[in-house]
């Protein structure tokens, strides 16, 4: 196919031979004065499905058939993933194949997103929408249970009354850089919970009965999207936070009191027994905080958040002090209102951290651009680095001499693949007695994306010395420049006549 594609239509599959035709028909129909194409993802075993698609895409060029093997990872969720990887078009509408999700909606759904948002979801339950194609009361009453665990879960989920849809549609740059590990077949809620700044409408839908076929919604199936919940929560650091909150601070009450348990039976003078409940209480809720609240991105954000969190904790074991005092019925209700107070203040400082971070980490988003040369420069002086230079992704020319042992070409071709920034450092010595007063050397390579998620060039940052680039380096130096391009954004959006940015708004 020629020229832009304005969007791409994901559809897995697996043995439904018996829809495809109508399949075909009502997505042609659907997708009439489109620059669309139909990217097929199967997962047939059984001996019709695939010379059926073999058959169709010979006919009609818009349509990719993507035969998945066996050794590859298998389930809905892979399939959908690897679709969204190689679709071309400015947005991406993810479907099932078995006509429950009408291919009438999608024409709606593109508009949602042509108006402005980052990812329209086809809800059964929005006004106007209807369940009535799931089979059976018991299907409507799991559907709605496992759509109000993830909402309970992931506030990011609350903002679609949908959040389990297998039917939606995406804009392709909200998604670049984003790595999916779906566990099961709900791919929306990866992307609702990955990416938390984006803007999510819904467009009602009628759910429709199943064309031909079985229900693939097996117990096994329930069992994986347990799996997924879990996964999402423990390792993506700023999602379900509330939860988390809750047993982080948890942790530090039960400690706290188990501490003074067992002291208060040691031959100690008050307030030893307390105090010593106190530091322990504080360390354990700061390290669960680091290790499961906010993980990795506890380190990343600096020391702002982290003396936030430590005041958080040391309000908390205040609290906890006097809420001890009382519940050893030993206080005033004065007391009881001094430790209400203290609980509420750690709250709102809670609230507070939790903001900064939140906001943090919208600015170290990984795909970030670099206009010119004097903004590559200015990086390299920022990073204290020795040098820079540009790495063309279609034509990488050889690194500088003291980098190439770094920066090879298989280096090069998997960040222009990934479109993330890389960090790269050599250990000044393999020997078990290395000497720590020696220099080596790191390099970061950030790529420059153009369009939807084509890379086009990867700036490149060297640094020789005793101090190599480390992670906080890479994410400090994809803050920096995501500031840069927003303020670059900015200066540009006030410089152009106020009709020509009336013209651009969606």
């Amino acid at each position: 196919m020629e020229g832009q594609i304005e969007l791409s239509v994901v559809v897995p599959t697996r043995n439904e031979a018996d829809a495809l035709p109508e399949l075909h028909r009502r997505l042609t129909q659907a997708l009439s004065g489109l620059a669309a194409e139909v990217l097929i993802l199967d997962d047939s075993t059984d001996e019709v499905t695939r010379p059926a698609l073999r058959q169709i895409a010979a006919s009609d060029p818009s349509w990719v058939v993507v035969e998945r093997d066996a050794h590859e990872p298998r389930g809905l969720g892979a399939a959908v993933s690897t679709g969204l990887s190689l679709a071309r078009g400015e947005a991406i509408c993810v479907m099932d194949a078995d006509l429950q999700h009408p291919p009438e909606v999608i024409p709606e759904l593109l508009g949602a997103v042509r108006a402005g948002a980052d990812l329209a979801v086809a809800s059964r339950y929005a006004p106007g929408g209807s369940a009535a194609g799931l089979s059976g009361r018991f299907r409507t009453a799991v559907s709605k249970s496992v759509s109000w665990v993830a909402r309970a879960v992931f506030s990011e989920a609350r903002r679609t009354t949908d959040p389990l849809s297998g039917f939606f549609c995406v804009r392709q740059r909200s998604i670049a850089g984003l790595e999916f590990r779906p566990v099961g077949f709900k791919i929306l809620l990866e992307l609702l919970v990955c990416l938390p700044g984006i803007r999510v409408k819904d467009v009602p839908f009628a759910f429709a009965p199943r064309y031909a076929g079985e229900s693939k919604a097996t117990l096994s199936q329930g069992i994986l999207f347990g799996k997924h919940v879990l996964s999402l929560v423990v390792y993506v650091p700023l999602a379900a936070l509330l939860g988390k909150v809750a047993v982080s601070a948890g942790a530090g009450m039960v400690v706290f009191v188990s501490v003074v348990a067992l002291l208060t039976d040691l031959p100690l003078r008050p307030p030893a027994p307390w105090l010593g409940a106190a530091v322990t209480s504080l360390l354990v809720s700061v390290a669960v905080y680091g290790l499961l609240t906010f993980r990795s991105a506890f380190w990343r954000v600096g020391m702002g958040a982290q003396r936030l969190l430590w005041g958080a904790g040391l309000i908390a074991v205040a609290g906890g002090l006097v809420g001890f005092a009382v519940l050893t019925a030993k206080a005033h209700l004065a007391t009881v209102v001094l430790a209400i107070l203290a609980l509420l203040a750690a709250q709102l400082l809670g609230s507070a951290m939790v903001s900064y971070l939140r906001r943090r980490a919208r600015l170290a988003m990984p795909v970030v651009t670099l206009a010119d040369e004097l903004s590559l420069q200015a990086l390299a002086r920022r990073l204290s680095a020795d040098f820079a230079w540009w790495i063309d992704a279609a034509r990488p020319a050889a690194a500088p001499p003291r980098v190439e042992q770094l920066v090879t070409a298989e280096v090069v071709s998997h960040a222009t693949r990934s479109g993330r920034p890389v960090v790269l450092t050599e250990l000044p010595s393999s020997r078990r007695q290395a000497r720590i007063n020696v220099g080596s050397y790191s390099v970061i390579l950030i790529p420059q994306l153009a369009g939807t998620r084509r890379v086009v060039r990867i700036a490149a940052v060297a640094r020789t010395g005793r101090s190599p680039f480390s992670e906080r380096d890479l994410h400090a130096c994809v803050a920096w420049c995501s500031r840069l391009e927003a303020g670059a954004e900015a200066a540009a959006d006030q410089a152009a006549p106020s009709g020509d940015r009336a013209a651009e708004a969606p």
